[in-house]
């Protein structure tokens, strides 16, 4: 493992282990953090298909999807 590894690898689990000292004590808040963090996903997932996904397609940055067969591009 190199240094640029342990750099970036390091942040990530200090914020695991504090998240964990304070946040899950039980199963109940373990369960309660899941459902946040999926919820945050699929909050993200909308915000991605209704504002970032067209900005980056109107902008050129990303490919546009092909919604339909008689679609050009």
């Amino acid at each position: 493992m190199s240094t640029v590894d342990d750099t970036v690898a390091a942040p990530a689990i200090k914020i695991t282990t504090v998240w964990t000292a304070v946040a899950i004590t039980s199963w109940a808040d373990f369960a309660s953090m899941l459902a946040a963090i999926y919820t945050l996903l699929l909050i993200f997932e909308w915000l991605w298909k209704k504002f970032g996904r067209p900005f980056c397609e109107m902008h050129g940055w990303v490919k546009r999807k092909k919604r339909r067969a008689d679609d050009s591009q």
